[in-house]
Order: C-alpha cells, then sequence, then structure tokens
C-alpha cells in the first residue's frame, strides 16, 4: 500500500520491469510510531448521513465512485456494481459482472466503464445494464478510466494509454511511455482539456495529446531523475493532474509540485515535493499531501509558499478533497480531517471508519469517505 511507503518494500518482477508494492509488516522493519492527534477547535463539525458496505479489499485506493444523471455508482473489486442515491445511500440497481475488477468505476455519455484484473476495459450502458463489449488492452487500469463522446481513455499498468472507441471497443490510438526498471504500482487518471488529453507517467513526465488522434503534442519532466540508485529514482507519478489559474499541475513521487504552461508547452515553476496524489485546489490555494503525512501549499495568485504541517506526520493520509472552501483528508484510524487552506489550522474531526481512509470525493452538498474494507461513508458539515 502506498501509504506505506516507510514500513517495506516487495520486488515485483512484472513484464521487463520491476514493480514496487508497499504494505505493512511489523517483523521486518522497526516501526515509527504515527504522530498522535493534537486537540483543534471544532468550528466545523460533521455529520455522517449514511454507510453502506461493498466487497472485496481497497488496498491501492483505486476503487472511487463516479456520479452521473445524479446517481451515485459504485463497483467493487469482487465485481458488484451498484447505483445509488447520493442523499441516501438506497439503492437503485445492482449487477453482478463475472469479473475481478482493478479498479473504480466511469460513467458518461450512457456508459458505465470498469476493467478487471486481467486488463479487460468492460462497457456497460447506463440504462439497461447490459454489457456492449470487452477490449483487453494488455495490462491492469489501476484507476479510473475517462469518458469522453467518442472515446475511452484507459492507462495500463505497462505505462500504455490507450483511447478505444466508445461505439465498438476498438482501439483509436495508443501512446506507451517508457517505463523504468522500477515503478510503484499504480497509475494515474487523466483529465481532458479543450480536446486535449493530459496524462501522467511512471517516468516522472506529463504528456499532451490531441484527443480523437492520439496526436503527439509535447512533454516534459514533473522533475528530473537525481539519484544514484533505482530506489532513489523512483520518481512515479500516480495521479491525475490539475488544472488552475491556466496553468496544469502534477506531482510525482521523490519529486516535485510543478506547474506547466499550456501555450508554453513546459514547465515554468516547481517546488519540492513527494506524493502519489493530485494536488488541491480550494479558497485560492494550492495544497500538497505528501507521503509522509505533511502537507505543504502555495498561493494560487503568486506560488509563492504558505504553510506547512507536519500535524499528520506517519499517519498514512489518504487523498485529499476540496469541500465548501476547506481541505478534507483522511488517516490510518479512519479520521476525516478539516483543514483551513488559508492557515493549515485543523477546524473539524470525525471518526467515521475503524479502517484506513483511502479517498475522499465530493458531490454536491456531500462527502463521501471510501476506506480499504471498500466501505463509503457519506458526510456532511
Amino acid at each position: 500500500m502506498k501509504n506505506n511507503i516507510f514500513l517495506s518494500i516487495i520486488l515485483i518482477l512484472v513484464s521487463s520491469c520491476s514493480t514496487l508494492a508497499f504494505w505493512q509488516d511489523d517483523s521486518d522493519v522497526e516501526v515509527i510510531e504515527p504522530v498522535a492527534l493534537q486537540s483543534f477547535k471544532n468550528e466545523y463539525p460533521l455529520s455522517i448521513k449514511w454507510k453502506k458496505s461493498f466487497k472485496g479489499e481497497n488496498s491501492l485506493g483505486s476503487f472511487k465512485p463516479s456520479f452521473y444523471s445524479g446517481n451515485m455508482l459504485v463497483a467493487d473489486p469482487e465485481g458488484n456494481i451498484y447505483s445509488l442515491s447520493p442523499q441516501s445511500g438506497k439503492e437503485n440497481w445492482k449487477i453482478k459482472l463475472d469479473h475481478e475488477l482493478a479498479a473504480g468505476i466511469a460513467s458518461g455519455f450512457g456508459k458505465l466503464i470498469v476493467s478487471d484484473t486481467n486488463g479487460f476495459v468492460i462497457a456497460i450502458d447506463s440504462n439497461t445494464q447490459e454489457i456492449l463489449w470487452k477490449k483487453n488492452i494488455g495490462g491492469e487500469v489501476l484507476s479510473n478510466s475517462l469518458v469522453s463522446a467518442s472515446l475511452i481513455l484507459a492507462k495500463n499498468s505497462v505505462g500504455e494509454l490507450v483511447a478505444l472507441n466508445s461505439l465498438s471497443g476498438e482501439t483509436e490510438w495508443s501512446f506507451r511511455s517508457q517505463l523504468p526498471a522500477l515503478t510503484v504500482r499504480g497509475t494515474g487518471e487523466s483529465i481532458i482539456e479543450d480536446n486535449v488529453v493530459f496524462s501522467t507517467f511512471d517516468n516522472g513526465r506529463l504528456g499532451a495529446f490531441q484527443l480523437e488522434t492520439g496526436f503527439f503534442l509535447w512533454d516534459a519532466p514533473i522533475s528530473f531523475v537525481e539519484g544514484s540508485s533505482e530506489l532513489e529514482n523512483l520518481i512515479d507519478a500516480d495521479s491525475a493532474p490539475v488544472i488552475a489559474k491556466q496553468l496544469i499541475f502534477a506531482t510525482n513521487y521523490q519529486g516535485n509540485l510543478t506547474a506547466f504552461d499550456i501555450a508554453q508547452k513546459r514547465p515554468v515553476w516547481n517546488a519540492n515535493a513527494s506524493s502519489f496524489f493530485s494536488p488541491i485546489v480550494a479558497n485560492n490555494m494550492i495544497m500538497v499531501i505528501q507521503d509522509d503525512g505533511s502537507i505543504i501549499s502555495f498561493s494560487l495568485a503568486n506560488l509563492s509558499p504558505s504553510w506547512a504541517s507536519k500535524e499528520y506526520l506517519r499517519r498514512q493520509l489518504s487523498s485529499g478533497a476540496a469541500y465548501k472552501n476547506l481541505l478534507l483528508v483522511g488517516d490510518l484510524d479512519g479520521y476525516v480531517h478539516v483543514i483551513n487552506p488559508m492557515t493549515g489550522i485543523t477546524v473539524g474531526r470525525k471518526k467515521v471508519s475503524r479502517n484506513p481512509v483511502m479517498n475522499i470525493v465530493t458531490f454536491r452538498d456531500f462527502a463521501y469517505v471510501i476506506d480499504r474494507d471498500s466501505n463509503i461513508v457519506a458526510i456532511k458539515l
């Protein structure tokens, strides 16, 4: 598990490269305890609105819901797909696929998209819940796919970004990045802006591609290799880039938070950072949750450093989410913390699970917490 990066490392041979997986093994290493929670003033109390349990372990945090036509779509590792009411958690329908799934569900333009552990991307009709097509793209898809009007974009575990025809599932174009000798298990989602696809890769670079044709427009490094060993040179980018203030921001492990000017097609600013998560934009601030549990922030007005927090060191923080101009982040003990983006001060906290929190996503007035055991908790300020 990525959050446990300082606890232990296993090398797993995949194709011609090695992938690093992280998990906790107290018998092999000396464990440094997480920082104890500090007292705080509860200015923004959270309330739990509903909880629902799903099947299978969400150990990589790759199972996130999506929202379509006012409904919440959820896929679990055992192949169950649900449509729920986002407000109440009430089940609209459920289908069971004969597949073990590798990541969550994407939705849009009348389709639901999931992927299995054997590398199949599966398209489902959102109205009839019937399978439309299946396509093997040569490796697990460990993040939600991206749905456009004509294409389904999926990135597999061997560093290939694949665009599939939305109607037939046939490959329209693909791009394979140069995979380094060692990578961290996981891939980042792509984004689309003005008919350009932006995607990060395991070699620590951001690439831009014309949506319909896959024509390569440009790429640039998030950070450069600087170490003397393969482990030191792990610079995977395993999160989606974020667009703000006409800039596109991306992070990578043992690297940087880097801002790219889309018009100039080059990086224009960076700061040292090490993260598996997308930057979070809230209240004119951009924040990075780092792999050690620290949080750093910068003003979007001039990209100057703002506050830095070590309050949650080694608490295995989840991905963060902007919610009502606040920052939400979860931890290993199932707490959700509410942080003021302007000051970095904790202004709310709620224990929502007995398991580590892996992801937080938002939709309208709710935030949804996804834990390691595939439970979802709907919370609200």
